[in-house]
């Protein structure tokens, strides 16, 4: 029951709106001074350990700019920890969705972890996702971009809730909480500063 009311607490959590705890004054400090704001981080450390995560950073680019990097599957394993394998097997025909196959590898002590997520999109601004098949149990999250009032940046806003659904090290699941989330945020940053030099 310890288990199930754990689980229930996490999913209602993960489905709140994320965005509020962004117009503190010192979340806004450090986002403008570059930082990866990590909000919430939660773990249980039961049979199947479950995981959350809110984080934001803020990027000198427009939403769009950024969108295209975020849905390019050649551009995910520049950015993602651990992504191995990128590959869109399905697509809606007005675009409004995508499913999208990964594999990564989190530790070399385990084999690499194969899924795939559908991403239901309203571009340039949201991303929905959720785990619809492979070895993970759950896996949904969301994405939102959000240009800041004077058009110069985006702040980009990432929840994620991961249930592996097996056993592993509760480590690797601190790791991917308070490492690779905000790797991804930073790398992300960095990948479409990329695009924008090589853009004439």
């Amino acid at each position: 029951m310890l288990i199930c009311a754990a689980l229930a607490l996490l999913e209602s959590l993960a489905i709140a709106a994320p965005g509020d705890w962004l117009s503190q004054p010192a979340v806004q400090q450090r986002l403008a001074e570059g930082q990866v704001v990590v909000e919430d981080v939660r773990a249980s450390d039961s049979a199947a350990p479950q995981g959350l995560v809110h984080a934001a950073v803020r990027i000198a680019a427009s939403p769009e700019d950024i969108w295209r990097v975020m849905t390019d599957c050649a551009q995910a394993p520049f950015y993602v920890p651990g992504l191995t394998h990128c590959r869109r097997i399905d697509i809606a025909p007005d675009g409004s969705w995508e499913d999208i196959e990964h594999e990564v590898k989190f530790s070399k002590l385990l084999p690499p972890i194969r899924y795939v997520f559908r991403a239901q999109y309203e571009r340039p601004h949201r991303m929905d996702f959720h785990r619809i098949s492979g070895d993970l149990k759950q896996q949904r999250g969301t994405w939102l971009l959000t240009a800041t009032p004077d058009g110069a940046a985006t702040v980009v806003e990432y929840e994620i809730y991961v249930d592996p659904g097996f056993w592993i090290p509760q480590s690797l699941v601190e790791r991917m909480l308070r490492k690779d989330v905000p790797e991804v945020l930073s790398g992300l940053r960095a990948r479409v500063a990329q695009e924008q030099r090589r853009s004439p």
